[in-house]
């Protein structure tokens, strides 16, 4: 045979391989949709998409005893609409049995109409679930004991695409007897109506344990927890349900499949994903809780508490979640339920990438509120030197327009390829690793067999010093500089270009080519970017707005059982006050997003620790108001001044220094708290940052400001800059706070070290206003010129004890959640009636109104609430 010939068969053999490959690349179209709607409501084999089948026993009832929820302090659950792409509910059972052995889930996706898209090719749902198993005791209705139970976390963790679909059209779900063929899938489902959906299920490997199962402690209290994740579907709506299997001679029903989750009626339970032409960028959106509050039965009283549900996520996601100024535990994509509602303050940080400003989010009560984060890239620097010097810099194949030997900036965090050109000499090429914040160092060697060092990531910040005052490229040379980019360029001589990604041809002849070639060699090792080898350091610059207090403990207002690997914590914070004071007086005040029947100044007791934000309006010839956001500590008092109508102009500056690079600092000594560097917003006109570092108190003045320039802060040279102040009080004992930071102090007292300049004091009492002011301290060693007093106003108060039965509940006063659980005493709470509420488990609650009488001639008020369990 020739060659010829050769070539030919060759050439068939792989067209013909090339259509097999194609064939099965095919993806399940519009036109491969079931038809094939489930044979009956009970008495029916089903099948799974991830493993076997189950039998449909279903004789009777059915409805009571498993839930879906979103919390798992609430066992019975509630109807959740959301248009979150990922989320986390859980699978509970209230049931006199007290379990399940194992839980399926229903995945029913709506049949699209003529006129809407079908339902995408590549559409993809990943689900993780998370749970206890263990062997069938064989005893009816008895449960295991805690020994053999064994918690599994990801269970199952799969992605299902279209082809999953195994059931329908249909409009109903399996219940047995009840409206059998013609029970909804949905709670707002109109069954009357063409709405059609495909189904299929998923077998979650895990069963649920209720509170009859008797065994305390539970990872999220014997729930199964389910965590998806939709792809590539923008326009449609996703149903949950859930189903429950007892093994034999486990329950009076026998083995098989008799219980799911109640759709209408009281006890109903479901979570439903709507997503309605999103796009998938930055930004909020809410979701309808139905807490089926209708029912008086459920919710005695007139009064509901204020609160719920925020899903945080990110592109990319896995981020920190910072929730009003605490690190929450929790990474994105997260849930937060029984969120109090009003303003909360929330930001990420991911290794790599920019830390997100703030963002204040307002979550209101009865919805789920949705705010999704773009995360940016960090960037860093590298200093490329050389032997000979000036050869041509590229990164990427990206020409810099520098030579050697430079500092190239605002290199996007990463692996990137640094390749440099001489005349005379061939190129040399290296890797290199970028850390966001850092200064990586490579250095080439022409002439000498193409020798390179690299040193990435020596956490030296790219706004600093360059070593041996070398060129430096961007704007770290002065403030207002404009930084170099780097621009494409054509490619050096001699350099080939190839097009990495060959779309799905490209794929199936490097398939081809990786089968006719044989077994592969071995590969090179790679930097293992999971294990920490290629992500920034940890002695890299701390990120933008991040607080001091970022050791305390997470935000969750109700959970009261956590898994043993959790970060929550159940210590309880406390709560403080915060004075309002205006420029007018008397202007009306909005607290969280909530408008008050107060006007300023004004004392609000009871708030919880952690951010919030006051805002007063001014109306005269045109509405004027006025905002800021103050950060309570619990036990302490908070002063907050707002004048509407004064002008302000700030501009963005990025403030940097390396005297105090393990500081932190605030602008005109107010929370908030940022590390350096940081991007912040400042009056362009100047204004002043105070920083404390080894019990000195510094501020630095920062002039005239443009947008966008760079301010570098030095520590002072000598030390005759830095005094010391004598504080008084009247009444004597107030704790002292300079700019923002508890010095441990009580008047009369010394401050030691404080630098000349503007500073903040703030002294507080109980049973007493805070008082502020804004000095500017000038060291000129006499003491009369360094005293500084306050007479502070006092007002009459109390105590009161919130109590309740059972113990263990949130408090809430005049409609504000406090962050604490009862029971707790609050201290020299300013007499009078207040609205006290207890919610337990969110589910009961119940109010009254308390009077608090003077503590010097009454003693400690209490107040027991009675929760009708």
């Amino acid at each position: 045979m020739n060659n010829n010939d050769k070539n030919k068969n060759n050439y068939c053999r792989i067209l013909v391989a090339l259509l097999i490959v194609v064939a099965a690349f095919q993806c399940v179209s519009a036109a491969d949709l079931p038809a094939n709607p489930i044979a009956g409501a009970m008495h029916v084999n089903i099948n799974t998409a991830n493993s076997g089948g189950y039998y449909i026993k279903f004789d009777g009832g059915g409805l009571n005893a498993l839930h879906i929820t979103t919390s798992t302090t609430d066992r019975y659950g509630q109807l959740t609409t959301t248009s979150m792409k990922s989320g986390t509910f859980y699978l509970s059972d209230t049931g006199g049995r007290g379990f399940f052995n194992n839980v399926l889930l229903m995945v029913a996706i709506r049949k699209p109409a003529e006129d809407e898209d079908p339902i995408p090719d590549d559409f993809r749902l990943k689900i993780r679930s998370s749970g206890y198993n263990w062997i069938p005791t064989g005893v009816l209705n008895q449960p295991p004991v805690a020994e053999d139970l064994e918690y599994v976390s990801g269970a199952v963790d799969q992605t299902f695409t279209i082809s999953s679909l195994s059931y329908g059209p249909q409009k109903w779900k399996p219940a047995g007897n009840n409206d059998p063929m013609n029970y909804p899938i949905y709670g707002d489902q109109d069954i009357t109506s063409d709405e059609e959906f495909y189904l299929y299920f998923i077998d979650l490997k895990v069963g649920n344990l209720g509170e009859n199962s008797f065994l305390p402690g539970l990872i999220d209290n014997g729930m199964v927890k389910v965590e998806y994740t939709i792809e590539n579907f923008d326009s449609g709506l996703v149903a949950f349900n859930t189903y429950g299997w007892c093994a034999e001679n486990q329950a009076n029903q026998g083995e098989g499949v008799s219980w799911t989750n109640r759709i209408v009626g009281e006890g109903a339970s479901g979570y439903v994903v709507d997503i309605v032409g999103s796009g998938g960028g930055e930004g909020g959106s809410s979701g309808k809780i139905s807490y089926d509050s209708d029912d008086s039965s459920v919710f005695p009283g007139s009064w509901r508490p204020q609160v719920g549900n925020l899903n945080i996520s990110s592109t990319p996601a896995g981020a920190k979640i910072y929730f009003d100024g605490v690190y929450s535990g929790e990474e994105t994509n997260a849930s937060f339920v029984d969120v109090p509602a009003g303003d909360h303050s929330v930001y990420l940080e991911y290794d790599g990438y920019e830390p997100t400003e703030p963002k204040t989010i307002r979550v209101k009560s009865g919805y789920i509120t949705e705010e999704k984060f773009i995360l940016e890239k960090g960037s860093g620097s590298c200093f490329v030197s050389s032997v000979p010097a000036g050869a041509d810099i590229f990164v990427d194949g990206n020409d810099t327009l520098w030579h050697t030997d430079s500092v190239i900036t605002d290199i996007e965090s990463g692996n990137h390829t640094i390749t440099v050109y001489h005349d005379g000499y061939s190129p040399q090429s290296a890797d290199v690793t970028i850390r966001m914040d850092e200064q990586s160092d490579i250095s080439f060697v022409f002439g000498g067999e193409g020798e390179s060092v690299s040193t990435p990531g020596t956490a030296t910040p790219d706004v600093r010093e360059t070593p041996d005052d070398t060129p430096v490229s961007g704007n770290d040379a002065a403030v207002g500089d404009a930084g170099t980019g780097m621009d494409t360029a054509p490619s050096a001589p001699g350099e080939t270009v190839i097009n990495d990604d060959g779309g799905i041809i490209g794929y199936i002849f490097s398939f081809f080519g990786a089968i006719f070639s044989g077994a592969p060699e071995e590969s090179e090792s790679v930097p293992d970017t999971a294990s920490g080898t290629s992500v920034s350091s940890s002695q890299g610059i701390s990120p933008v707005n991040t607080p001091s207090k970022s050791d305390k403990p997470v935000y969750d207002a109700v959970t009261d059982v956590q898994p043993e690997n959790s970060a929550v914590t159940d210590v309880e914070k406390g709560t403080g006050g915060l004075y309002v004071t205006s420029y007018p007086d008397t202007l009306p005040i909005t607290l969280d997003g909530v408008k008050t029947d107060r006007s300023t100044p004004e004392y609000f007791y009871g708030l919880k620790e952690g951010s919030h934000t006051v805002m007063v309006r001014y109306s005269s010839d045109t509405v004027q108001t006025a905002m800021k956001t103050v950060y309570i500590t619990g036990g302490d008092d908070s002063y907050v001044k707002l004048e509407p109508g004064v002008f302000s102009q700030k501009v963005p500056v990025s403030i940097q220094s390396k005297d105090f690079k393990d500081c932190i600092f605030m602008i005109e000594g107010e929370y908030p708290e940022y590390s350096f560097p940081s991007k912040v917003y400042v009056e362009k006109s100047g204004t002043y940052v105070t920083v404390e570092k080894d019990g000195v108190f510094y501020s630095f003045n920062t002039g005239h400001q443009e947008e966008n320039s760079v301010l570098k802060i030095v520590s002072p040279k000598s030390i005759d800059t830095i005094g010391k102040i004598t504080i008084t009080s009247t009444p004597e004992g107030a704790d002292v706070c300079i700019d923002g930071c508890k010095t441990g102090l009580r008047t009369p007292c010394t401050v030691e070290k404080i630098a000349e300049g503007q500073h903040v004091i703030e002294v507080s009492k109980g049973g007493y206003y805070p008082e502020r002011k804004v000095i500017q301290f000038v060291n000129t060693g006499e003491s009369d010129n360094s005293e500084f007093s306050f007479i502070m106003k006092e007002y009459p108060y109390g105590s009161l004890q919130v109590e309740s039965t059972p113990s263990g509940a949130m408090v809430y006063l005049r409609g504000q959640y406090t962050g604490v659980t009862t029971p707790h005493e609050f201290e020299y709470m300013p007499i009078g009636s207040y609205d006290v509420a207890v919610v337990h488990n969110r589910t009961t609650f119940t109010e009254g109104s308390a009077t608090v009488l003077p503590l010097d001639k009454s003693g400690v008020t209490v107040y027991n609430l009675t929760l009708d369990m």
